[in-house]
């Protein structure tokens, strides 16, 4: 468009630009095209509608997206406005009368699972979305009901009105057999199979001979089901695993570890070793000839992370064995004003002392971790007064620092400035990392804080208390019981 401006020698005619377009990309994905076909048509388009227009052939593929496909931004422009207005219409009216899959499982109190067992068999349709009328529905609740599928929960509580209990027992007589499975969310990062009935073989269970069941419907919780006059109950998973761990406990005078692991779902098992002890080749071979764990030996795991690192905590737990060490500094890495060691083993205090670092000057930063001042410092004895005591204390022992690298850096620097020997403190081999030995236990993917108090002896206190908790081992620890009387030794 042509403007004309006035200037002191006359009028001038310009040219004023159009404003930008906003960058539309040739291709879109579903939601994105049907955002551009509101905007073109004035219609509140959805992605349900976008897959009716291909549908209909009046927008179609041009291209894919980390397979998604992507429609044709010009072609989206050039829709009749009537038709996408009558495919929006459909859609409204469709979901007036339809429920999405989990609304129509909620409204007749049927599991998904079954909804789309019945779309399979043609006895009830899927329509546009993946929706159901809700007439079929209520039709279908009222002439299948006994086909539906229910949970052993819902049988429990909703069918038969017992106790969970009672269910092993049914499950055991083999009285009923699962119809359907489905993949069931056990925390995030797995899922477990879950067994599924028919309700009409649910109902059958109510007729069968010989089964009082307002008996078993009166049956206090704590008591014995009236059911197992029927029925011997066979031991679920964790009770077979559980007795054998202990039967193996009772048959080589050693401690058993039993613990199913959350993320796996597998059961894994450890014991001590030692000489005339089983090796895991051995404790195989008496899963597999348990006459009860035997069903489960391929779900259980011989031999840990977990187990090995038990043992390790076990031995440095043992008297005169190991001492925990702390050191708090001026800094990163700076000069030691403070340390700490405990016997690891009874937790007896051995050395806890301020130390004057000389002319070194505790940060702003570290002050803020530990509290330690310069003005605390005053009257502390330098590093090399206090050198012979270290040694002595951690003399013979391993020394446990909860993160070993850096306590050893800052003792092997300090003993450094004062022109000392370092002596046993110098070899790695001395030193044993607890943060590291902790993580692989946790099996965890990054290193765990250690919550303590940010004073040395705190800090040795805590780091102790880690090492405690992992000498106990996971899961549940059996214990060996004393032979009864009179029994042949093993």
């Amino acid at each position: 468009m042509a403007t004309e401006t006035t200037t002191p020698t006359g009028t001038e005619t310009s040219a004023t630009a159009p404003p930008p377009q906003p960058y539309v990309p040739e291709a879109l994905g579903a939601t994105r095209i049907a955002h551009l076909i509101s905007e073109h048509t004035g219609e509140p388009v959805t992605t349900d509608d976008v897959t009716a227009l291909v549908e209909r052939q009046a927008l179609t593929e041009v291209d894919r997206y980390k397979g998604w496909p992507m429609y044709s931004t010009a072609a989206a422009r050039e829709l009749d406005a009537g038709l996408v207005r009558s495919i929006v219409a459909e859609r409204v009216a469709w979901q007036e009368v339809s429920l999405s899959p989990d609304a129509a499982a909620e409204r007749i109190d049927w599991h998904w699972s079954d909804l789309e067992r019945m779309a399979k068999e043609s006895r009830i349709t899927a329509g546009r979305g993946g929706r159901y009328r809700i007439t079929d529905l209520e039709a279908l609740a009222a002439e299948a009901d006994d086909d539906r599928y229910v949970t052993a929960q819902s049988a429990v509580k909703d069918v038969l009105e017992v106790r969970e209990s009672d269910w092993r027992y049914i499950e055991s007589a083999g009285w009923i057999s699962p119809a359907e499975t489905f993949e069931r969310e056990v925390g995030r990062r797995r899922t477990v199979t879950a067994p599924l009935y028919r309700l009409g073989d649910v109902r059958a269970l109510l007729e069968r001979p010989g089964i009082d069941w307002e008996a078993v419907r009166a049956c206090p919780r704590g008591r014995p089901s009236p059911l197992r006059e029927h029925v011997t109950l066979t031991p679920t998973r964790a009770a077979a695993i559980r007795a054998f761990a202990q039967r193996l406990a009772d048959r080589h005078q050693m401690t058993v570890w039993a613990w199913n692991s959350p993320y796996s779902g597998q059961w894994e098992l450890d014991w001590e070793r030692g000489e005339g002890l089983p090796d895991k080749k051995e404790v195989r071979r008496e899963l597999t000839a348990d006459p009860e764990a035997r069903t489960y030996a391929s779900e259980v795991v011989l031999g840990t992370t977990w187990g090995r690192i038990t043992r390790k905590a076990r031995e440095l737990l043992e008297p005169d064995r190991a001492v925990v060490l702390d050191t708090e500094t001026t800094d990163l890495y700076g000069r030691t004003i403070e340390i700490a060691v405990i016997d690891a083993a009874t937790g007896k205090k051995l050395m806890n002392t301020l130390v004057n670092p000389g002319d070194a000057k505790i940060s702003d930063e570290a002050r803020r971790v530990h509290g330690i001042t310069d003005e605390m410092l005053a009257d502390a004895r330098p590093f090399e007064k206090i050198l012979p005591r270290l040694r002595k204390v951690t003399k013979d022992r391993t020394i446990l620092a909860y993160n070993a690298e850096f306590d050893r850096a800052v003792v092997l620097g300090d003993i450094k400035q004062a022109g000392r020997r370092p002596m046993h403190l110098e070899p790695e081999s001395s030193w044993h990392c607890l943060m590291q030995m902790r993580t692989d236990w946790l099996d965890a993917y990054r290193w765990p804080k250690l919550g303590g108090s940010h004073r040395a002896l705190g800090d040795c206190e805590s780091a102790r208390q880690a090492l405690v908790e992992m000498s106990k081992g996971r899961g549940t620890a059996f214990e060996p019981r004393p032979p009864a009387p009179g029994a042949p030794e093993v």
